[in-house]
């Protein structure tokens, strides 16, 4: 989709917002990394105008002393910028506690911008972000943007610009308005919520096609992730995202006792273009996804990547809804050779009730 409003290639051009948004902290147990943020926090080179805090209800007696350490440090930067708190009467989980957090603050505020308890920002952070608002405001096809780089292996280096369009959203600093989260109305939706149905009918890209893996997964282990379902909403709705070809922030998170998706130790790749001193300032000349991300893959490449996934299997509806979509026999075979070694590992969890 091609905008008619007029583009901006530099970030310092860009006015500060009549009305700065407020800092999102989302936190629960993790005192220690939240500690972490909120130093970083003090150090931004724009002071946020206001935070608001939203931490979960405890889930045990013993998540209660971790929550009271959050809200003591979150009370104590309320000395430099307005702290509003919101401590949940229950846990939530983290997904809920997330949607409804930002549905909340978003029903009074124009846009935001968003940290996690282990998402440590570097100093330009708040202001960059700010700006990016104010640049992106009326360009309704971008519906977030995002301070970590995360880019595919598929696309080129890029050494023209600092932020590249995208079709996947990176919770890890990101910033959206209310205009594009209303839109999306996630809410209003189901836990599990895939506009497209089915994980096998997500269009798949040389990104998606790994979005489509996560939702498989999601859905075969009963579990919930509000980014992959931002995700997939803005995906339906025809929306894209903007990423830096940089990170400047850096998560901590990993290997965390209380942490809920990285439980092992840190990855090479996931700080790998974090850059403490980045300060982006070269906007994309278009809002076009770059050309190496805009092609659907054709039917042999998705199945291709599907035998790749060494415990995926295709259920019959999936089978045969891939099938349908093939354009040759060599294709339909693939299929049914991943349908029938897959087989015993969906009849497996059939046989003791769980999702196939």
């Amino acid at each position: 989709m091609t905008s008619y409003v007029s583009l901006i290639t530099s970030l310092n051009d860009v006015p500060l917002p009549v009305e700065l948004p407020p800092l999102v902290l989302v936190a629960f147990t993790r005192p220690d990394l939240l500690k972490k943020v909120l130093a970083a926090v003090r150090q931004q080179s724009l002071m946020p105008s206001k935070i608001i805090g939203f931490i979960d209800g405890a889930r045990k007696a013993a998540d209660e002393p971790l929550i009271e350490q959050c809200i003591s440090l979150l009370e104590e930067l309320s000395t430099l910028v307005p702290v509003h708190i919101v401590k949940r009467n229950h846990n939530l989980g983290c997904d809920q506690n997330v949607i409804l957090g930002l549905t909340e603050v978003l029903s009074s505020h124009d846009s935001l911008i968003y940290l996690e308890d282990d998402i440590v920002p570097n100093p330009h952070f708040y202001d960059r972000m700010c700006r990016l608002l104010e640049a992106y405001r009326h360009h309704q096809q971008i519906c977030s943007i995002s301070a970590y780089a995360s880019l595919p292996a598929e696309l080129s280096p890029r050494t023209d610009t600092d932020f590249i369009v995208s079709n996947r959203v990176f919770s890890w600093g990101f910033a959206t308005w209310a205009d594009r989260w209303k839109e999306l109305n996630l809410a209003n939706q189901s836990e599990q919520y895939n506009p497209f149905g089915e994980f096998y009918k997500i269009p798949a890209t040389s990104q998606t096609k790994r979005t489509m893996i996560n939702q498989f997964w999601l859905e075969k282990n009963r579990q919930t992730d509000w980014v992959i379902t931002f995700t997939l909403a803005a995906l339906y709705h025809q929306k894209t995202h903007l990423v830096p070809t940089t990170s400047f922030t850096t998560n901590i998170g990993f290997g965390h006792p209380e942490a809920k998706t990285y439980k092992g130790k840190e990855l090479a790749w996931v700080n790998a273009r974090y850059d403490a001193n980045f300060c982006p300032k070269r906007l994309p000349v278009s809002l076009e996804l770059p050309e190496e991300l805009r092609h659907t893959l054709n039917n042999t490449s998705l199945t291709q990547h599907l035998l790749k996934q060494g415990e995926l299997w295709l259920n019959p509806s999936a089978f045969l809804y891939l099938a349908r979509q093939s354009k040759n026999l060599s294709n339909v075979l693939a299929l049914l050779k991943l349908f029938v070694i897959r087989l015993p590992l969906m009849l497996k969890r059939w046989r003791r009730g769980l999702p196939v």
